[in-house]
C-alpha cells in the first residue's frame, strides 16, 4: 500500500508542475513588443458582446477598460466640457465685430427758441447701422429725418430725410492692432489651449486608471496563487488521513496537515479581501454613458498579467524622448500661452501710440427744403501725456513671455527625466521578473524533490509545507514584480503620449 501512496503523490507534483509549465507558455505566447506610436482605440459602436448577466464577456483588458474611462468618466466629461466654454468665450470675442442698428425715433413739445413761452412740436427720427471691421475701421451707414418746418433743437433735414454713409480710419493707435482684435486672438488660443489642458488631465486619469487595474488583475492573480496552495492542503489532508490509518504515519501528521489547510484558507482570504478593495478602487473609474457608476466585473473576467516583461533598447528610449517633447500637452500649452503673451505685448506697444481717427460722411438731403449733397470730415486727436498705463502692460507681457521660456526649459528637462524614469522601472521589472522567474522554478524544483522525498518516507510534512509556502511566496513576489512592470509600461505609454 506504501507504493500505491507514492503513486498518487508522484502524481499529484506532475501535474501541478505541468499546470505551473501551461501557465508560462501562455505568457510567452501573450508577449508582445512594446509600441510608442498611439493604441488604436476600440470602436464605440462595437463594444464586446454582452452576455445575460454579465457585463463584459471576452475579458477585460486594459484598453477597453481605458477606453470607458475616456468616454465615460465624470472628471474627463468636465474637462471637456472646458473646451467647450473656451469655444463659447470666442464666439463672444468675435461678437465685437457684429453689425449694431441703433434708432431713436422721438416727439417733443419744447420751448420756442424764438418766442419765449410759445410751445413748439418737434419730431427726431434718427436711425444708423456701424460695424467695426478687424482692421479697426469703422463703417457706417444711417438716416436722419428731422422736418424744418417748425424750429427744432435739431439739425433740420429735407422732407424726406437725409441719407449718408462714411467711415472712420484709425491713423496711429487701434489699427489693425487694437483691444477687440487682441480679445478675439486671445479667445482663438484659449481653443487649443483648453485643447492642452484637457490632453493633460486625459493622461493623468488614464495613467491612475492603468494602476488601478493592474492592481486589480494582480490581486486576482494572488488569489489564484491561494487557491491553488489551499487546494494542495485541503488534497493532502484526505491523504494523510489514510496513511494514519494504515499505520504509515503518526496521528500528529493529521493535526498539522489541518493547521497547514487554515493557515492557507487564511492566506487565501486576505488576498480575496485585497481584490475586493481593488475592485471598489476600479469601480472609482467605470461609469456608463448616462453618468451613473457602472457594474464591476466579474472575478471570471479579470485577464491574465500581460505582456511579459520585455526591456526597452536605448534607441526605444531616446524615441521616447522625442515623441515626448513633440507630443506632450504640458510644453504645447506653454507654447501657446506664449503666443497669447505676445498678443498682449503687440497690443501694448500699439496702445503707446496717440489715438488719431480720420472721418469722412458722406450723404443725400433730399425731399422738399433738401440741400442735395452734405459731406462731413475731420480727424480727432488724443494724446496722453504719459504712457505709464501701456509701458507697464508692455513690460509685464515681455516678463511672461521670458517666464515662460525658463518654464519650457524646465519642463523639457522633466518630461526627458520622466521617460527615462520610465524606462528605468521597466527594465528594472524586467531584471527583477527573470530573476524571480528563475527563483520560481528552483522553488518549485525543491518542492517537487521534498514531496517524493517525503512519499518515499525519508522526508517529513512540515519541510513539504514549508517548500509550497516558498514556491507560492516566490509566484506572489512574480505576480508583484509583474504589476511593476505593467505599471512601469502603462507610466511609459502616458509621458510618450500613446496611453
Amino acid at each position: 500500500m506504501l507504493f500505491s501512496w507514492r503513486q498518487k503523490a508522484i502524481l499529484l507534483s506532475l501535474l501541478c508542475s505541468a499546470c505551473a509549465l501551461t501557465k508560462s507558455e501562455a505568457l510567452a505566447q501573450d508577449s508582445a513588443p512594446l509600441k510608442t506610436t498611439p493604441f488604436s482605440r476600440v470602436n464605440n459602436s462595437a463594444p464586446p458582446r454582452v452576455v445575460q448577466g454579465s457585463a463584459f464577456t471576452s475579458g477585460f483588458s486594459l484598453d477597453y477598460f481605458l477606453q470607458l474611462v475616456e468616454n465615460n468618466y465624470p472628471k474627463l466629461q468636465s474637462a471637456f466640457t472646458e473646451k467647450r466654454i473656451a469655444s463659447a468665450k470666442r464666439l463672444e470675442k468675435a461678437g465685437a465685430f457684429d453689425p449694431v442698428l441703433s434708432s431713436v425715433n422721438e416727439y417733443l413739445r419744447v420751448q420756442d427758441t424764438f418766442t419765449p413761452g410759445k410751445a413748439k412740436d418737434a419730431v427726431h427720427n434718427e436711425s444708423r447701422i456701424d460695424l467695426l471691421t478687424r482692421s479697426g475701421i469703422k463703417v457706417f451707414t444711417g438716416m436722419r429725418l428731422n422736418p424744418n418746418d417748425t424750429k427744432t433743437p435739431f439739425v433740420p433735414s429735407g422732407s424726406a430725410g437725409e441719407y449718408y454713409a462714411g467711415l472712420t480710419v484709425p491713423i496711429l493707435r487701434g489699427r489693425v492692432v487694437n483691444e477687440k482684435v487682441a480679445a478675439e486672438d486671445q479667445a482663438k488660443l484659449g481653443e487649443p489651449l483648453a485643447e492642452q489642458l484637457f490632453g493633460a488631465t486625459r493622461l493623468e486619469v488614464l495613467l491612475k486608471a492603468a494602476a488601478v487595474y493592474w492592481d486589480w488583475v494582480g490581486a486576482k492573480a494572488r488569489i489564484d496563487i491561494a487557491q491553488n496552495l489551499l487546494k494542495i492542503a485541503e488534497t493532502r489532508v484526505d491523504q494523510i488521513k489514510e496513511r494514519v490509518a494504515k499505520g504509515d504515519l503518526p496521528a500528529l501528521d493529521i493535526s498539522e496537515s489541518e493547521q497547514e489547510t487554515q493557515r492557507r484558507r487564511a492566506a487565501l482570504l486576505k488576498s480575496e479581501r485585497e481584490f475586493q478593495k481593488a475592485s471598489f478602487q476600479l469601480s472609482v473609474f467605470l461609469w456608463d454613458s448616462n453618468g451613473s457608476p457602472s457594474m464591476i466585473p466579474g472575478i471570471n473576467e479579470v485577464p491574465p498579467l500581460t505582456p511579459e516583461p520585455r526591456k526597452l533598447s536605448e534607441v526605444e528610449r531616446i524615441d521616447g524622448r522625442k515623441v515626448a517633447i513633440a507630443q506632450r500637452p504640458e510644453l504645447k500649452r506653454i507654447a501657446i500661452e506664449r503666443e497669447q503673451a505676445k498678443v498682449e505685448l503687440r497690443l501694448a506697444e500699439n496702445m503707446k501710440l496717440p489715438a488719431m481717427d480720420a472721418y469722412v460722411l458722406q450723404g443725400a438731403d433730399t425731399g422738399q427744403n433738401g440741400i442735395g449733397p452734405v459731406v462731413r470730415a475731420g480727424m480727432s486727436v488724443n494724446f496722453p501725456l504719459r504712457q505709464r498705463t501701456a509701458r507697464g502692460q508692455a513690460e509685464a507681457a515681455r516678463l511672461k513671455i521670458q517666464k515662460l521660456n525658463f518654464d519650457e526649459s524646465v519642463e523639457k528637462l522633466r518630461i526627458q527625466a520622466e521617460v527615462d524614469d520610465a524606462v528605468s522601472a521597466m527594465n528594472t521589472s524586467c531584471d527583477r521578473w527573470n530573476a524571480t522567474l528563475t527563483e520560481v522554478k528552483k522553488a518549485q524544483q525543491v518542492e517537487e524533490g521534498e514531496r517524493q522525498r517525503f512519499s518515499a518516507g525519508d522526508g517529513n510534512l512540515f519541510l513539504v509545507n514549508l517548500r509550497e509556502r516558498a514556491t507560492a511566496e516566490a509566484k506572489m513576489r512574480l505576480a508583484e514584480v509583474h504589476i511593476d512592470y505593467l505599471q512601469a509600461q502603462a507610466a511609459f505609454r502616458a509621458v510618450t503620449c500613446s496611453l
